[in-house]
């Protein structure tokens, strides 16, 4: 793939400095670890322990070796399209004039410490290595999977197809993580899928389609001078509040009916609408218009973020608790990995809300 013939075809503004300032190393690094936006890697982690246990719940065994490079493939493609995404997006994030913690991007190519090309180039190797760990998957079912969520991923923002910038990003970014994400972690575990299996991660996927919509409303007014043409400046702001609203309730309706007709458990469906209050909170804020308020933006977008990984903790959970009650049960080792990941994302999350919920706007 030809790096430099490629990156022309998306220019990078005049007004950005041709050169980074001189930063100290330490700075330097720092600097290029917030631009990856690692913060974000938790949805990755929580959508491949979904994929496992959906697995694990089917009776299958734990595959220790496959859950490691589901994992790394998880946060390589995760991490590329994030710096593909600083780079591609840069005319859209400069006109932003109000970014959220969670939108807008990281703003470091905005505020110049880095040179865009950093971006580009990490975003290169990570694609790289992403198409490696493709190579060792042991079946052509899992290597397309794989190549899809690598390739919609790439091309969420880069050139030709620019997905975010015609109304489709919001539905690549859906199958890719938490449609093809836990199905493919899935399928390395046991080699094939079940139904319950796809219609869980049909609704995490609807719910992320939904999440990545608020997103997008939270940029809307860069994205317009910039001609960035998402869901949200398709629809308008009204417009896409009702889909989000609708849409929450359409899930939940959705699943109340599959576990009634049996195609879920019941324990499955209560997993999805007990997280119900989220998406509750999240859209009376939306009707009340706090994204136009600097000082409530964040912690919307942060709790409309949060909703998918929680929803993903629930379901996992539910399958884990049902296995537990067969006379097969789950892999200690299993139960042992989940139990550190799931620790280590309450510990986060707890913090998280801390910084973007509770604490009072200066």
């Amino acid at each position: 793939m030809n790096t430099t013939g490629f990156a022309a075809s998306a220019p990078v503004p005049a007004s950005v400095p041709a050169a980074a300032p001189a930063l100290p190393r330490a700075d330097r690094v720092r600097a290029f670890v917030r631009l990856g936006r690692p913060k974000f890697l938790v949805q990755s982690m929580m959508v491949v322990g979904l994929g496992v246990s959906m697995s694990v719940h089917d009776g299958h065994a734990f595959r220790p070796g496959w859950f490691v490079l589901t994992l790394a493939f998880a946060w390589c493609t995760h991490l590329m399209t994030h710096y593909c995404n600083e780079y591609f997006d840069l005319d859209a994030d400069r006109a932003n004039a109000a970014p959220t913690g969670w939108t807008g991007g990281s703003r470091v190519l905005v505020s110049g410490l880095l040179r865009p090309m950093v971006s580009l180039s990490a975003a290169f190797v990570l694609l790289f290595v992403s198409l490696g760990l493709i190579t060792v998957m042991p079946t052509t079912g899992t290597r397309v999977m794989a190549a899809a969520i690598a390739a919609l991923s790439w091309f969420y923002t880069a050139p030709p197809l620019r997905l975010n910038y015609h109304a489709l990003g919001e539905v690549a970014c859906a199958l890719v993580l938490y449609g093809l994400g836990p199905l493919l972690a899935c399928a390395l575990q046991s080699g094939s899928v079940t139904g319950a299996d796809v219609v869980y991660a049909g609704v995490v996927c609807a719910l992320q389609f939904l999440r990545m919509s608020v997103m997008n409303l939270a940029d809307i007014e860069g994205d317009r001078r910039t001609g960035k043409h998402t869901l949200a400046v398709a629809l308008d702001g009204p417009g896409l509040v009702r889909l989000y609203i609708g849409g929450q309730f359409a899930v939940g309706a959705g699943m109340l009916v599959l576990a009634g007709t049996g195609v879920v458990p019941a324990a499955g469906a209560i997993a999805v609408l007990a997280t119900a209050p989220v998406a509750a909170w999240v859209s009376r804020r939306l009707l009340t218009g706090a994204l136009r308020r600097p000082e409530k933006a964040n912690a919307v977008t942060f709790l409309a973020s949060m909703h998918m990984p929680i929803t993903a903790c629930a379901i996992t959970l539910s399958l884990l608790g049902s296995a537990l009650n067969t006379d097969r049960g789950v892999p200690g080792g299993w139960l042992a990995v989940y139990g550190v990941t799931l620790t280590a994302f309450l510990v986060w999350l707890t913090g998280a809300v801390r910084s973007n919920v509770l604490r009072r706007p200066a």
